[in-house]
């Protein structure tokens, strides 16, 4: 188990964040969108840790994050898709996933305001992250469904088996915080490694 983690965090950490931005040829624009957050390390962990988290304390964590976060996806990625705002850095979604990690490792109760504050961050950043590449104009609205589909039914997937799991009193919710704990240390060394990549770059 310990080298299967450790070669999913080589891998990780070996991941070029420029190529993750560019289009998969062939499966159009759409798919191209919902494929994007599987395919950036700080998108895929922060979904990750949110849904986690969510369903960890189903339903009174979900019953209002998950929807403040499927609008602050969307109405980021509007945002971004009608005027030319700078997106934020990918720090503070690896920063976000490590706060959630960390949350769910403890089996520490955010509460529904923190929880809804997440989720908000989570979303107003991942919609404004989310930018297309090599897509026309007349079709970023349709690239950035795409990525509203593939977040929102990620974030719903791990929250829902989250929930699944900690249901049952035997392992399963300890299951559930070694995710998260899995999860806020790969944030933590994805984080450690940007911070060293652009300290040496300047």
């Amino acid at each position: 188990m310990k080298r299967g983690l450790t070669t999913i965090l080589l891998f990780m950490a070996a991941a070029g964040p420029a190529s993750a931005h560019s289009p998969v040829k062939g499966i159009g624009v759409f798919y191209n969108g919902m494929l994007h957050p599987y395919l950036v390390p700080g998108h895929l962990l922060v979904l990750l840790a949110l849904g986690l988290m969510i369903g960890q304390h189903a339903p009174s964590s979900s019953r209002y994050s998950f929807l403040a976060f499927a609008v602050a996806l969307a109405g980021s990625a509007a945002l971004v898709s009608w005027l030319p705002v700078e997106a934020p850095p990918e720090a503070i979604l690896l920063v976000i996933a490590l706060l959630a990690g960390l949350m769910v490792a403890g089996s520490v109760a955010p509460g529904v305001l923190l929880s809804i504050l997440l989720a908000i961050a989570a979303g107003a950043v991942l919609g404004a992250n989310s930018g297309p590449e090599g897509v026309p104009p007349e079709e970023t609205w349709l690239a950035f469904a795409g990525t509203s589909a593939g977040t929102s039914l990620a974030t719903l997937y791990c929250g829902g088996l989250s929930a699944w799991l900690s249901r049952f009193p035997s392992w399963q919710p300890i299951a559930v915080r070694v995710l998260g704990s899995w999860t806020s240390a790969c944030a933590l060394l994805v984080l450690v490694l940007e911070y060293a990549r652009t300290g040496a770059a300047t």
